[in-house]
């Protein structure tokens, strides 16, 4: 029975998901998930960007570049972060080419998987309770 029960639970954690989701239009948070990464360099890969989230992560100069001057740098900066937005944009892009999931779906997959299981555990049941009733009468 913890098992009947187990699943309940879980087909209602799933449901309550579903909803959530349905009404916000959002996925829930998931620890695996790593937001998109873009990385770009500039002036022969001395200067260095990564952005994460639509944001500038980390800008790495290398020692080196310092000799090109403030002008120069500045540029070679701001191709570097340009590049690693690009970069950034193009796997977002890739990711919306990807085919989503659709909760509504997916909502009707879970009604259906339940259905059948009551069904099945219904058939199982009156099987078994059968089979109890016929043992018990062969006892006698």
């Amino acid at each position: 029975m913890d098992q009947v029960t187990d699943f309940d639970r879980l087909l209602q954690q799933t449901r309550q998901a579903l909803a959530s989701m349905r009404s916000t239009g959002e996925v829930p948070d998931d620890p695996d998930v790593r937001p998109a990464r873009g990385t770009g360099s500039a002036a022969g890969g001395q200067v260095e960007a990564v952005a994460v989230g639509q944001r500038v992560e980390s800008v790495t100069v290398d020692p080196r570049a310092l000799r090109m001057g403030a002008e120069m740098l500045g540029e070679q900066i701001t191709l570097a972060v340009n590049a690693a937005l690009d970069d950034l944009r193009l796997q977002a892009g890739e990711a919306a080419d990807a085919p989503a999931v659709d909760p509504v779906a997916l909502g009707r997959q879970l009604d259906e998987l339940q259905n059948e299981s009551v069904r099945s555990m219904a058939a199982m049941t009156g099987a078994l309770t059968d089979a109890v009733r016929r043992i018990q009468q062969a006892a006698r």
